[in-house]
């Protein structure tokens, strides 16, 4: 398998898909999850400190949790030129 240079083009490719999809995914799965528990704290009747609290802590579980799909994406997808491929080290 012929190996490729890592040159700034193709990092920069790489890197504007983790950016712009981690961006928009977690902003719209936040913004989603936050209203789902807003409405489900007004329905319990907490406050809307309690809703800001939760999501705080909600919101970076979220966005590891979308990060995570956002590397397999970057991962599978196929590149003008080129595609990420894992490939197993001499000591495996």
């Amino acid at each position: 398998m012929q190996e490729l240079e890592a040159t700034w083009n193709r990092s920069m490719r790489v890197w504007w898909l983790l950016l712009w999809r981690g961006i928009v995914g977690g902003f719209v799965f936040g913004a989603i999850i936050g209203a789902i528990a807003g409405v489900a704290a007004a329905l319990l009747g907490g406050s809307v400190q309690d809703v800001v609290l939760f999501n705080s802590v909600l919101g970076p579980v979220v966005g590891i949790v979308w990060a995570t799909f956002v590397v397999r994406m970057a991962l599978r997808k196929k590149y003008a030129g080129f595609r990420i491929a894992l490939i197993p080290t001499a000591e495996n």
